[in-house]
């Protein structure tokens, strides 16, 4: 009975350690499976093996969560961070016990009562703080949004892999040398301090990562601001020399028709007048929209979006009949959202014969719609496996975009995404409601 309790408790804390810091929820077959190898790869090897059965229990958890997991490498790091934690803590916790009780921990561990107390209490300490731990690091911190360079995480996860690596030979290698509990917990607390250490380096990469983001969005805000300050000032310039003609060109073409002199008044239109219309652009006109768009970081991206696809030749449209000026979301997310929306939908209309693109915004019933539609050849990938990481039809090292989006929008419990295709034409559509409504 003490051994069932004891691989259990054993069980129920390696359990905790994986599901509840995992950056997205599992289904609860998966929960259950996941207890399921938990309890019983300890239950059925610990009594043969010893400590070296947690060598089972860890690759098979490992594995499992590779193949739950949308992105493996963040899921695997979560479950090894996890494990590093309620291993190093339980090291923690049963000295302090032992300090308490003034017993060694050999005495603490070989008696049943205490040691079925001890792990039971743990079990439930478990339970607690790695659902706290989750929360931060997933809700507070949201690292999943920010750890999206693949080869970060594989360096993270090497990193902890080889450390639990090391933690679990130091216990299971220990016991077989017939090391005392002591000596082993005395490696486990160097451990703990190794541990502290890797936390301590693991938060310092994700300051830096924020910082680096926030240093490249505020870069492409001042360039898209830039550009647009530029076409503003080019429009200004226009604007004011067709003022300075214009009185010259009514005079001139009212001598013309008081002279009853039809010939050459086409024949001065023709030359004179029409180039200057031909001034005021087409991209003008159509952008001349966005004056509707009442946040100036992200009229500018859009502003910069269109120049650069009108100058490649795609026929960009812009629907915007009403003020828009409130977002329901982070503006700095929203304009990375639509910004990443519109590279793929550049770069897919500009691979088609018509070469077609159009963007709306508008409001209906409190929720603001935000639709980018352009024509693109057939997908090679089902529309749902878009979002994932490293799915993309536009070859190797792509298929980030639409992923950072999805992560992104984790964090929005009022925003709505769908994309469709309908030969020709690829729709991303974005709903943001009210928040609480």
């Amino acid at each position: 009975m003490t051994y069932f309790i004891y691989t259990l408790t054993g069980g129920i804390c390696t359990y905790f350690s994986c599901v509840n810091l995992l950056p997205v929820q599992l289904t609860k077959l998966r929960k259950l499976i996941l207890f399921l190898y938990a309890f019983g790869s300890l239950f059925l090897f610990n009594r043969i093996y010893g400590q070296a059965s947690t060598y089972i229990t860890f690759i098979g958890l490992l594995f499992l969560n590779f193949l739950f997991a949308k992105d493996p490498l963040l899921n695997m790091s979560c479950y090894l961070f996890g494990y590093l934690y309620t291993v190093s803590f339980n090291y923690l916790f049963m000295w302090i016990a032992g300090m308490m009780l003034n017993m060694d921990m050999q005495a603490l561990l070989t008696h049943n009562v205490l040691s079925i107390l001890f792990s039971s209490i743990y079990s439930f300490y478990c339970g607690i703080s790695t659902k706290i731990i989750g929360w931060y690091i997933h809700k507070k911190l949201d690292i999943s949004k920010y750890l999206t360079n693949q080869h970060l995480l594989k360096a993270i996860f090497i990193d902890l892999f080889v450390l639990v690596f090391f933690f679990i030979f130091n216990f299971s290698y220990g016991e077989y040398l017939g090391y005392s509990y002591g000596v082993i917990a005395l490696n486990g607390i160097i451990f703990l301090l190794l541990f502290a250490i890797t936390v301590f380096l693991m938060y310092s990469i994700y300051k830096a990562t924020i910082r680096e983001q926030t240093h490249k969005h505020r870069m492409a805000q001042f360039e898209n601001l830039q550009l647009y300050t530029e076409r503003l000032e080019t429009s200004y310039g226009t604007m004011r020399k067709f003022k300075h003609d214009y009185m010259n060109i009514l005079s001139t073409m009212s001598g013309y028709m008081e002279e009853n002199d039809m010939a050459g008044l086409m024949e001065y239109y023709g030359s004179q007048v029409l180039p200057i219309s031909h001034a005021f652009s087409e991209s003008d006109t159509k952008l001349g929209a966005l004056s509707n768009i009442k946040n100036t970081a992200l009229k500018s991206l859009l502003s910069s979006k269109f120049i650069y696809s009108m100058e490649i030749g795609i026929k960009a449209e812009i629907e915007l009949t009403e003020p828009i000026d409130t977002f329901h979301m982070d503006i700095l997310e929203l304009s990375r959202i639509i910004g990443i929306f519109f590279d793929n939908a550049v770069e897919a209309a500009a691979e088609t014969k018509e070469k077609e693109l159009i963007f709306c915004m508008f409001y209906k019933d409190d929720r603001l719609f935000v639709i980018i539609r352009n024509t693109a050849l057939p997908p090679d990938h089902a529309i749902s496996e878009l979002r994932s990481h490293g799915v993309s039809s536009k070859g190797e090292n792509r298929g980030v975009g639409l992923y950072n989006v999805e992560m992104i929008l984790k964090n929005y419990d009022n925003a709505i995404w769908n994309t469709t295709y309908e030969e020709p034409y690829f729709t991303q559509e974005l709903i943001l409601m009210k928040p609480g409504s």
